[in-house]
């Protein structure tokens, strides 16, 4: 038969009440009864406040009914078939005290995870179904993130969402800037917060009222460093003398992405099924992972050119990356140029200066072709290509100002509009004499 006893983990004047319940020798639970007392005034041999007093006699009957209660819920729970566990008697605890019990969904990992599994039925940014593989990676880095802020700041307890406050978020992003982490990086994790919490609002779950409160963080950048491949870069590296395999094959993937300008990811599953022909015109058709969109490249003669002698062999991103470094190296590109350090144990940056060739990564293919195409092709038809969302991001990812798209049209117009003759003086003879 079930037995109940309480007892105290300290000697303090505000020592917290405990239950033990033993179900049978395998199962004892053990929870705070939410209830307090100074020690001296506790009966150890009794198990039972002291009652000396009348608030003593008070807390005394409370325990009693506790008892009854949790006894009454057992045998309910037994009928019915729940699993026993801590969290059934914290969650009789709770409906005794009047507290609202924590179910499933309260817990924030837990949700968190729904929200993830969800991911394919959620709207995204462009109101369309589904968010993007991006989008779900953060998600999984951030419960990733609170996870661990549970085990070394919380010492294991599960956050509950409606205690996530104000207090709550400034612990959490001193929390975060201590550990290194970027200005950056805590403003999106501050984002999730809010965006988990109003869908939990949205589906029953209590959220605080200090939720509509909560500011996130933002740095203001300075002008990132655009590292791209010029065509005269682009001509150095072709004409590199390359000697490893693995070398020439990275440089086919490097100038063909120039010459398209897709993601890392997108350009090396790139296979003769992307491959096709449109009114007489080659071009790569493929779906991009981050945004989900159909893309539809046409190929330029020396894209056509790199085709022909056959499309290089797939590489994983983190090869091509490395691949291209070397690549560059023996290109002879090692003119100083920004680019970012992690630091180690963190996820800080610093900016520092390399040699080029240390800075490319896959990230230099979009650019490139974003680049070195601007002002030759129509800007909404390389938006189109890089599946950049307004011009404004494009603009700013190749280093422009909208004054430089006002010179472009302005030039476009001028070529469009027929130049008008200057007048001409005609010198009519006078033959009247």
């Amino acid at each position: 038969m079930a037995t109940i006893k309480y007892l105290l983990q300290s000697k303090s004047e505000t020592s917290n009440i405990y239950v033990r319940y033993s179900i049978n020798r395998e199962t004892v639970l053990k929870r705070k009864t939410g209830l307090i007392i100074n020690a001296k005034d506790w009966s150890t041999d009794k198990a039972l406040p002291k009652t000396g007093r009348d608030d003593l006699k008070a807390l005394k009957t409370k325990l009693e009914k506790l008892a009854t209660f949790i006894n009454e819920s057992h045998n309910d729970a037994v009928s019915k078939g729940v699993e026993l566990t801590g969290d059934w008697l914290q969650t009789q605890i709770d409906i005794f005290n009047n507290k609202t019990p924590v179910i499933e969904l309260d817990i924030f990992t837990n949700y968190i995870q729904k929200y993830i599994d969800e991911a394919p039925y959620k709207s995204n940014a462009k109101k369309e179904l589904g968010l993007s593989k991006g989008r779900v990676q953060n998600l999984k880095l951030f419960k990733n993130t609170i996870e661990k802020y549970q085990t070394e700041a919380l010492k294991n307890k599960s956050i509950i969402i409606r205690d996530i406050n104000l207090q709550f978020v400034e612990k959490y992003k001193s929390w975060l800037f201590n550990k290194g982490y970027s200005i950056n990086y805590v403003g999106k994790n501050i984002a999730n917060i809010t965006t988990i919490c109003i869908d939990a609002s949205k589906n029953d779950i209590e959220t605080s009222t200090q939720l509509k409160s909560i500011k996130g963080v933002s740095e203001s950048k300075e002008p990132e460093e655009i590292v791209f491949l010029s065509e005269e870069e682009q001509e150095l590296i072709a004409e590199a003398n390359l000697k490893r395999e693995s070398l020439i094959n990275a440089r086919k993937w490097l100038l063909l992405g120039c010459l398209i300008g897709q993601r890392g990811g997108d350009l090396l599953n790139i296979n003769e099924k992307n491959i096709k022909e449109l009114n007489g015109m080659k071009i790569i058709e493929l779906k991009q992972q981050k945004t989900g969109k159909l893309v539809a490249v046409p190929l330029l003669p020396k894209a056509i050119e790199i085709i022909e002698t056959g499309l290089p062999y797939k590489i994983s991103l983190v090869r091509f990356n490395e691949y291209i470094k070397d690549v560059c190296e023996e290109a002879g590109l090692t003119e100083p140029t920004i680019g970012r350090e992690k630091l180690k144990a963190s996820m800080a940056t610093i900016k520092k200066t390399f040699p080029k060739y240390k800075v490319i990564s896959s990230h230099v293919c979009r650019r490139s072709f974003a680049t070195n195409f601007y002002g030759k092709i129509p800007t909404p038809v390389l938006m189109n290509i890089t599946a950049h969302g307004t011009e404004r991001m494009f603009l700013s990812y190749i280093g422009k100002t909208t004054y430089d798209n006002a010179y472009q049209m302005l030039d476009y117009f001028s070529k469009l509009t027929p130049k008008t003759k200057e007048p001409q003086l005609e010198v009519i003879r006078n033959t009247a004499n």
